[in-house]
């Protein structure tokens, strides 16, 4: 049982974008004594030789259509029965495993952590402003996944674009549950001068968001998704391409046009600023929870060229 501190609604617009709302809430979800396992779908995530999701991390997953988990006025569509156990194994293999994989205080700390409710759903969720729910948490207690439908191993975009990826959404909506127990480090929010608020989906590129020293138009908003964003951009972008979009400096020497050097400068300035927030990130999970946040990202991208590589989850 875990209580709901916040409602985190994670939202991606018709352009593509995603917001988090929140509303202060005081109740609690209550894990099922006696979860219904009358087919092999629910077997797997109840009974499965002690290594269920319900088993190991006390978390009940629903996949059987129930209208009160959309509001009235929104539509979606459920998932297909097929697709529930290998939504299950994503969850399992390349949310929870890279903690897990890399040490016993990283495996005590996702299963602390954990969300006490999956709820997994074939489709987005439409709304009838022309809004798409990517997917969305509970303050902690219960995480929907959306889009599962569409679950291809291969398909490295569906698996980990930042915009909307399944595992950026779940990294994303962990990171939220990490700051809402033990908040963001100290001094997080002062090193970017300043957040847009709301303005933030005001034509904010990702450029002017690296400037301003985050790594995504939404980081912007706040300092929390700020931190969010941070982690699951550190998490699911592969090292590489992380270090040379986010990290590295540019050398600006190699431009004549005055305004392309100005550009470059006011990026390579941003990006100090978002490594000066990772190594503050890093060391506030290697303090406060003896988690190395790069060994659980090094875990992770090994298990994600697996994945893409067998076209599954390695048994």
């Amino acid at each position: 049982m875990k209580n709901i501190v916040k409602l985190i609604i994670l939202m991606l617009s018709v352009t593509c974008f995603y917001q988090c709302q929140s509303d202060d809430t005081n109740a609690q979800f209550v894990a099922p004594e006696n979860p219904d396992i009358s087919s092999a779908n629910d077997q797997y995530l109840y009974d499965n030789d002690g290594k269920s999701l319900f088993e190991t991390y006390g978390t009940a997953t629903r996949w059987r259509w129930n209208d009160n988990f959309i509001d009235p006025d929104e539509r979606a569509t459920p998932i297909e029965a097929d697709f529930v156990i290998p939504s299950t194994k994503i969850v399992e293999y390349l949310w929870a495993g890279p903690y897990a994989s890399t040490g016993i205080d990283a495996d005590a700390f996702i299963k602390d952590l954990f969300p006490a409710e999956l709820v997994y759903m074939g489709s987005y969720i439409f709304n009838e402003d022309g809004t798409v729910k990517l997917g969305f948490a509970e303050g902690g207690a219960r995480v929907t996944l959306l889009n599962m439908n569409d679950l291809d191993f291969q398909n490295r975009e569906w698996l980990t674009d930042p915009s909307g990826g399944i595992l950026a959404t779940v990294h994303h909506e962990f990171s939220h549950i990490v700051h809402q127990n033990h908040d963001i480090p100290v001094g997080f929010n002062t090193i970017s001068e300043s957040y847009l608020g709301n303005g933030w989906s005001n034509g904010v590129s990702r450029d002017d968001a690296i400037k301003l020293g985050m790594v995504r138009n939404y980081g912007t908003l706040n300092e929390y998704e700020d931190f969010c964003e941070i982690i699951s951009h550190l998490l699911v972008v592969d090292k590489d391409t992380f270090e040379e979009d986010f990290i590295n400096q540019e050398d600006c020497t190699t431009y004549t046009d005055a305004g392309e050097i100005v550009n470059c400068r006011e990026l390579n300035e941003g990006r100090q600023l978002i490594s000066q927030k990772v190594d503050l990130v890093v060391d506030f999970y290697k303090n406060n929870f003896n988690v190395d946040l790069l060994a659980v990202r090094d875990s992770l991208q090994t298990r994600l060229d697996k994945v893409i590589e067998m076209n599954g989850i390695p048994e």
